[in-house]
């Protein structure tokens, strides 16, 4: 079938229609835009109202803050619509009539988390960088002890109900209940697990879609505007909670306000008049109250927050104000008070900038969280941690790149290993007795390692060029050195395919009935027609095994460690195929394959009969394997932030250390010394008499001899039947499968380059 020009022209244009996104608001209908415009304009309309506030005055028509908890305790059914009747709206005072908060916990706030020993603006330094990664505990301090507070939901969030729709309704709703997913509505546990991450906000784009960022912030040494994500859970991790808030950092008191932002919970305005809880001079809280406005206008301002926000924007809001609770986040960072501003600054410029300067980053202390409180004012819990603690970004940064550069280094040891190894069996008898399970095990974790490495990168810009330099030698290794390997070993092995195990203890053949062998005559393919499947099967086993360790990261903790135990104790049994090869290609003990080696270069022939595996190889991939393993099991200040485990770490070098102890005595006493004589069939013999009709339909002489096809020299041979043949040495030529006759020194050298008949190219049994 032909496609015109105006055919081709109508299917890209259909199909640009059909795949391309809405505007750069994300508005594809006269709904959503109305729904977009009322959204702006309710925005717009509290920030007016938020210029206007001072210090003295409470809020006025900012949702989420129209009620204060004994609003709701006077009257339970009152609604939070603006104004309230006799509600004071001129004043501000920091308790239960003006505030969403319980006296019991601003209390707290005040006395044990935002205590007066931090106000001490000369003796108290705190750090004015703290991105970072904190751990800690966590404890449920009440759950729906306080009545909660009603926040509806303004109902143009809401889709249309009819197609022809094209206005928003009015109004607001209040929801009956949670949802049993809900965050933090539903804290089962009494002690958990808690995982902040901070991250400093300092530029802002002020056009919609644009990559530009501009700095708003005129008072860095006073606030610092951050975005925490803190992860909560129960220590089997059957229960946890994800939240994402923005927040406001006092550098000179060291304290942090974190608040939720949804449809129901505008907090961004909240946050001077809750970055106040304390008992201050009326000059000082005022004079802050005014400081964090100017900077939260400033954000406000430079952000064009109003005008650049979307579609997307609206329905986050509106899925974040019906799947979670909101939450009120008051933190207490632990002073630097063994630096002075000097040295913090220099520390700081030294981590962002390096050059060398007098900074002993060594010994930096870590971004400690002393006390905070939790709080959900609209579901009433309240948890409570305290000395939660992480090193700085740069330093983990820092590390991390020390770790992946010497990761490299472990990489180009492994070349190094397996180019010897690959030098070491470099003829196909040699690479037949190689396992390929041994080197698919190997394969997979490097093949894995690259792939997330080069996943990594994308994510981690700081690390960008380690990862990639790590990803891309892991590859090399991985694609390049092993899979070829792999296909070597592969090629040589293709003869014993849908063989039973004793058909391959006797060689790979089995006898007849007159004595002979039946043998295939399927030729062995080149290695290129098979490089295609098993390159394949290679990505298909990488992209499976990653997406499912990768995946694993996200299961409740029991599962994730046997999973994590189970696949490190299997892939490090990588010695094991190797150890069941041996034994079906049955290599004799040291000392014999030391004699024969002495016969044979005075034979002047090349037999391979050594022990597949260089011992430089097999200790040097152990080595290069483990220390991972033991660094993260080990170490407990690891970079990956995994628990310790020594017991572990112990029983897999035990399980190692098995695993190179047989093969070792295989090296020393045979492959086959742990099986039972009886169960070793006797395997193919290349020195063997021939009857008299075998070697005439190959075309004997009358003395009995053949001509070697090798070297077209005649062959004496040992005939059954003729008694003046048996003084010939059967050592000294070689009977093939399929009835051909070779010397022995032209019959093995040629074995030690192809595994096939010079004659047919049917398959041969290694020797």
């Amino acid at each position: 079938m032909e496609i015109d020009g105006n055919t081709l022209l109508i299917i890209i244009i259909v199909l640009f229609l059909f795949f391309s996104t809405p505007g750069g608001d994300g508005v594809s209908s006269q709904y959503e835009f109305n729904q977009l415009e009322t959204f702006k304009r309710q925005l717009s309309a509290e920030y007016e109202s938020f210029e206007r506030m001072n210090y003295n005055s409470g809020f006025r028509n900012i949702t989420g803050f129209k009620l204060s908890l004994n609003d709701v305790i006077d009257d339970p059914q009152r609604n939070a619509t603006y104004p309230i009747p006799s509600k004071d709206y001129e004043h501000w005072f920091q308790n239960q009539d003006y505030l969403i908060l319980p006296e019991d916990v601003t209390s707290r706030i005040k006395n044990e988390v935002w205590s007066l020993d931090m106000d001490d603006l000369d003796e108290n330094i705190f750090p004015p960088n703290i991105t970072s990664s904190l751990l800690g505990r966590i404890q449920l301090v009440s759950n729906n002890k306080y009545p909660s507070i009603p926040m509806p939901i303004p109902r143009f969030y809401e889709g249309p109900t009819e197609f022809s729709d094209v206005t928003p309704p009015v109004g607001e709703s209040y929801p009956e209940e949670w949802p049993v997913n809900s965050e933090l509505h539903n804290v089962t546990f009494d002690t958990g697990q808690l995982t902040i991450h901070l991250t400093h906000v300092d530029k802002v784009a002020s056009k919609l879609g644009s990559e530009r960022k501009n700095f708003f912030n005129s008072q860095t040494d006073r606030w610092k505007f951050l975005n925490l994500r803190i992860s909560l859970s129960d220590k089997s991790e059957h229960e946890k909670h994800l939240l994402h808030t923005n927040a406001i950092y006092d550098v000179r008191k060291g304290r942090i306000l974190a608040m939720s932002e949804s449809a129901k919970f505008h907090s961004r305005f909240a946050f001077p008049h809750y970055m106040n809880l304390q008992d201050g001079s009326d000059s000082d809280d005022k004079e802050m109250f005014e400081s964090l406005k100017k900077a939260i206008e400033e954000y406000w301002k430079m952000s064009n927050f109003v005008k650049t926000l979307t579609m997307g924007d609206l329905q986050d809001w509106y899925d974040e104000s019906v799947l979670k609770c909101e939450y009120m986040v008051f933190l207490q960072l632990s002073p630097w008070n063994q630096y002075t501003r000097d040295q913090i600054k220099m520390i700081d410029d030294e981590l962002n900038w390096p050059l060398g300067r007098p900074a002993n980053l060594s010994h930096l202390p870590p971004v400690t969280i002393s006390k905070g409180i939790l709080y959900s004012p609209d579901c009433g819990v309240e948890l409570a941690f305290q000395d939660a603690k992480g090193e700085r970004y740069e330093l983990k940064i820092r590390s991390i790149r020390t770790h992946l550069l010497f990761g490299i280094g472990l990489f180009i040891a492994q070349i190094y290993l397996l180019l010897c190894q690959m030098h070491h069996t470099n003829t196909p008898s040699s690479v037949n007795k190689i396992s390929v399970y041994c080197f698919s095990m190997i394969n997979l974790v490097d093949g894995s390692l690259a792939t997330i490495y080069f996943f990594a990168g994308n994510f981690l810009p700081e690390l960008y060029l380690p990862l990639v330099t790590s990803a891309f030698a892991c590859f090399i290794l991985a694609s390049v050195f092993e899979t070829r390997y792999l296909i070597s070993v592969y090629a040589s092995q293709l003869n014993e395919r849908n063989i039973g195990i004793s058909t391959l203890l006797r060689g790979g053949h089995t006898n007849n009935e007159e004595g002979g062998t039946g043998t295939g005559t399927t030729v062995i393919p080149d290695e290129s027609s098979i490089s295609g499947s098993l390159y394949a099967r290679f990505f298909f086993m990488l992209v499976t095994f990653t997406v499912l360790a990768l995946s694993a990261m996200s299961w409740p903790r029991k599962l994730r460690m046997i999973f994590e135990y189970s696949v490190i104790i299997v892939l490090n049994s990588y010695w094991l195929p190797q150890i069941f090869r041996n034994a079906i290609k049955g290599t004799l003990p040291r000392r014999n394959r030391l004699r024969d080696q002495r016969a044979n270069e005075a034979m002047g022939v090349r037999r391979q009969n050594k022990m597949p595996l260089l011992w430089k190889f097999v200790l040097g991939t152990t080595l290069i394997r483990t220390l991972p393993v033991v660094y993260v099991f080990t170490y407990s200040s690891n970079v990956f932030r995994h628990h310790r485990n020594v017991r572990f770490v112990v029983v897999l070098c035990l399980w190692l250390l098995f695993q190179i102890a047989m093969l070792y005595s295989q090296d020393i006493l045979g492959s086959r010394w742990f099986l039972p004589r009886m169960s070793i069939p006797e395997g193919y013999s290349y020195h063997k008499a021939m009857p008299a009709q075998d070697l005439l339909e190959h075309g004997s002489t009358a003395k009995y001899t053949i001509d070697c096809a090798i070297c077209m020299s005649e062959v004496p041979v040992r005939v059954e039947e003729v008694l003046e043949t048996h003084n010939v040495d059967e050592q000294t030529y070689m009977v093939t499968p399929c009835d051909h006759i070779f010397h022995t020194h032209c019959l093995e050298n040629w074995m030690s380059y192809k595994l096939q008949c010079p004659v047919c190219r049917s398959p041969l049994p290694p020797l």
